[in-house]
């Protein structure tokens, strides 16, 4: 088995990364990064040249992406049954949405930042359309359905759970600034419910804990 270190901030999507390698039952170590100078020195840009975490290496390869990194591991623990068969229909559609992240992360920082997507040409030319478009062709995907591709659980649930409740959250303490507040509701009927399903997993409860020792460990530094 390849060794594992997770290069990661528990403020960080790094938390959906820790959360699949708990789901896998993976070793692995792992090494903080604190934002501003240490993710931007010369030591962390060896590892990943964009500065960004997290970032995984798997023996001397450093792999970067989020849901590149959690499909990766999807492959390398198949008993898991985290991702669906090569070859098989379902894992086309796993593709489909796999790809169709983009345009929800795109569309709710869009939101976030206050740009606006009312343009017809803007909406005929950006790939996810507009928000409204994104996030209710996900809700009417979910409507019917308890998992996003087939009949349980695959690590897409887990990288869109995460997601989900990334943008259900607020940035900051400072609501005031409209950049800090929630792009979507906890209450949303659909996908409130969807992502909480997910977040109630064994393995996301000791990732989360063991990434909630982790910022207090690093708050303390």
């Amino acid at each position: 088995m390849s060794h594992f270190t997770l290069y990661t901030n528990p403020r960080s999507r790094g938390r959906m990364v820790r959360w699949m390698l708990e789901e896998c039952e993976a070793t692995y170590e792992v090494v903080p990064v604190p934002y501003g100078e240490p993710m931007k020195s010369a030591a962390y840009l060896a590892v990943n040249p964009m500065g960004k975490v997290p970032a995984l290496k798997v023996d001397d390869t450093v792999l970067t992406e989020a849901l590149g990194i959690c499909t990766w591991l999807a492959e390398q623990f198949p008993e898991k049954n985290l991702i669906p068969p090569a070859g098989h229909v379902e894992r086309g559609e796993f593709y489909r949405w796999m790809c169709f992240a983009l345009h929800l992360e795109y569309a709710a920082m869009d939101r976030r930042f206050q740009h606006p997507d009312n343009d017809p040409e803007r909406r005929f030319s950006v790939g996810y359309g507009d928000f409204d478009t994104a996030f209710n062709t996900l809700r009417e995907h979910l409507k019917t359905r308890e998992y996003l591709v087939g009949d349980h659980t695959t690590v897409l649930d887990l990288y869109y759970a995460g997601l989900l409740m990334q943008f259900m959250q607020p940035r900051g303490t400072d609501t005031d600034n409209p950049r800090n507040r929630p792009v979507l509701s906890i209450d949303d009927p659909v996908l409130g419910p969807y992502a909480k399903r997910q977040i109630s997993r064994p393995a996301f409860a000791r990732a989360a804990a063991l990434d909630n020792e982790l910022a207090a460990r690093m708050a303390s530094a």
